[in-house]
């Protein structure tokens, strides 16, 4: 009898220790999360790609990856080698990226006058940058912008947000009755603020249908294709160029108050907002 209790004790030590290490390796890992600015930079015969990245070093390592083939995706999703190797990552897509815009650049130069072209360049710059950190999360967000010849660029912007224990991805997934009258208010008001900028005062509902370029009923707005993503403010609602209003109008932005949207937050959200 005193040998099982010897050895039950044991194994209960044991396990304890474990827990405590894994806790601890866990506290780690948060703190020694960190990243190195990788630059690739290439303007050339009227081509110029520029990528810019806050590229993860060093931290938990299933948050590192996360990040990593966050970072690799956002740049196409092609890059087949070592992630741990950042700066050849950048160097195979900004080359790659460059390759893609001298062929149409050239493509061009074939089928316009020679006019046309003075002065004028191909560009594509990509900027993945961390935005936001606590204890608990990380969000990074990535803007591009490319120009092709035309009137004008275009532009887009996106975030996403990874749980520092495991790195898992947070966007709509975290969320839950989006598609309930009451978070569309929440969507129509967020879109009012946005344009009040703009008309001096808080639009009417006739007034943000003006703004607005869909076929939506302005009680049931679409919400954005990307994902929304964790700041200190709250939870953003990103829409992109043309995706519901004009050009003219920009990329339509909102800020959900973690007081206002817990109600719509599943468990695993909740539980990494700092009270």
């Amino acid at each position: 009898m005193k040998k099982f209790l010897l050895a039950f004790s044991t194994i209960l030590f044991l396990c304890s220790c474990n827990n405590v290490m894994s806790k601890v390796q866990n506290l780690v890992g948060q703190k020694d999360f960190a990243t190195d600015s990788i630059v690739f930079d290439k303007d050339i015969n009227h081509v110029h790609v520029r990528l810019y990245v806050d590229y993860p070093t060093s931290g938990n390592p299933q948050l590192t990856y996360a990040i990593q083939e966050y970072v690799s995706e956002e740049l196409g999703g092609t890059y087949e080698g070592n992630y741990n190797q950042g700066q050849e990552m950048m160097n195979a897509y900004g080359e790659g990226e460059w390759n893609r815009l001298k062929k149409e650049y050239d493509v061009m130069a074939q089928e316009v006058e020679s006019q046309y072209l003075e002065g004028m360049s191909f560009y594509s710059s990509y900027e993945i940058r961390k935005v936001y950190e606590t204890e608990e999360l990380i969000t990074f967000a990535t803007q591009h912008e490319i120009y092709l010849g035309g009137a004008h660029g275009m532009h887009n912007y996106s975030g996403i947000t990874f749980r520092k224990s495991d790195g898992r991805r947070f966007g709509y997934d975290m969320m839950r009755d989006i598609y309930t009258d009451n978070f569309y208010e929440i969507t129509k008001e967020g879109l009012k603020e946005y344009f009040s900028e703009a008309v001096g005062h808080k639009p009417s509902d006739s007034e943000l249908e003006q703004w607005l370029m869909t076929n939506d009923n302005v009680h049931a707005l679409s919400h954005p294709i990307a994902q929304p993503y964790m700041t200190e403010e709250g939870v953003i609602f990103q829409y992109q160029p043309y995706e519901i209003a004009p050009y003219a109008s920009g990329m339509p932005v909102f800020t959900v108050s973690y007081q206002d949207i817990m109600p719509f937050l599943m468990t695993g959200a909740k539980r990494m907002i700092k009270k």
